[in-house]
């Protein structure tokens, strides 16, 4: 009798447990959120733009979320990442340069070399394919890819917020976390600098590895365990705050003008983001999706000197990375929304 009175009250239980706990994960008190590196709570400042009216609603992002990004993810991960025998590797790797337009002229072995898709995905350069310009101050493309947004962070309202797409904004505070005090206070950024930003998307067919766009000087990495929403122009329109929700790996420092930042963000079938320093490291896992939201912070201890053209992190396909760093103020960018750019392409 008493065994079976106990199994309504503990069910309930345990559920009210999980509703607190959901609760006290999306909606951090303000104290929490001083102290929590990056809680995504997608409160932009002022009123919302007429296009910002037009993306998802909270009922509909939570819909979104229905479907299990992490772990199709993994599971595309599992797939690529699968010996191909001797025989298949170069007509689907041939196939896939039909497809996605690779440029296997660059590239530093055969293509039956590649085990896998994973490894062709991540292919390395021919050595001397790519000559960085090493002069102090020049900011080099950190990536092949499409530039999608330039600017400089807007900090109008006391909150940073950079640019999604036209008209639609995400705030600096919750993509990076908590952080030097010029991120929350205007008058904080030295005289004479802004703070600017650059969103760079990779396509399936691109060179996927990521390097040093400055000779600067790496003091942390940050990784926020996320969803994996698409990261393409019709996702970009469509959720609001999408490079907070994804799952990313932010690296901070410092170079010549100040702050520098350099963030990867994952996509889709994007899960997996290579750290070149952190072997050991490793994204969207299993055990990590409890922790979706949260902030996993490592100090290097120190400043870690790294040069211009040096490889950082690499993808397993393809999708964004994000550059933040503080610039004079007659810092101006030479590259255009929807220009093609490839590393060692001066910004």
């Amino acid at each position: 009798m008493f065994s079976g009175s106990w199994k309504i009250p503990a069910a309930t239980g345990f559920a009210l447990i999980g509703f607190l706990q959901w609760n006290h994960l999306n909606h951090p008190t303000e104290e929490e959120r001083k102290s929590h590196p990056a809680p995504a709570l997608r409160r932009l400042p002022g009123d919302h733009t007429a296009f910002e009216n037009t993306m998802a609603t909270e009922r509909q992002l939570q819909s979104l979320k229905l479907f299990p990004y992490r772990a199709a993810s993994r599971l595309w991960g599992q797939v690529h990442d699968k010996e191909l025998p001797m025989w298949l590797r170069a007509p689907v790797y041939q196939a896939w340069t039909a497809v996605f337009g690779c440029k296997l002229e660059e590239m530093k072995y055969p293509l039956q070399e590649y085990a896998n898709l994973g490894e062709f995905f991540s292919r390395p350069l021919k050595d001397g394919v790519r000559e960085f310009d090493t002069s102090v101050g020049h900011l080099a493309s950190p990536v092949d890819g499409k530039v999608a947004s330039i600017g400089v962070v807007d900090n109008s309202s006391n909150v940073p917020t950079l640019e999604q797409i036209k008209g639609a904004r995400y705030r600096l505070d919750e993509f990076l976390g908590s952080l030097p005090s010029f991120f929350t206070n205007k008058n904080s950024v030295a005289k004479g600098k802004k703070m600017f930003h650059c969103v760079i998307y990779l396509a399936p067919g691109d060179y996927h590895r990521i390097h040093a766009p400055v000779d600067w000087q790496v003091e942390e990495r940050r990784h926020f365990p996320g969803n994996l929403f698409p990261v393409n122009q019709i996702a970009a329109r469509l959720i609001p705050s999408l490079f907070v929700e994804n799952e990313r790996v932010a690296l901070l420092g410092e170079w010549q003008h100040g702050f520098f930042s350099l963030t990867a963000v994952g996509a889709t079938n994007v899960g997996s983001i290579v750290i070149t320093k952190e072997p050991e490291f490793r994204s969207n896992t299993a055990a990590q999706d409890p922790l979706v939201g949260q902030c996993l912070m490592k100090d290097y201890g120190g400043k870690v000197d790294t040069t211009c053209g040096e490889e950082m992190a690499q993808f397993k396909l393809g999708s964004t990375v994000v550059l933040v760093f503080e610039a004079p103020e007659s810092f101006e960018f030479t590259i255009q929304p929807g220009d093609k750019v490839s590393i060692t392409i001066i910004f």
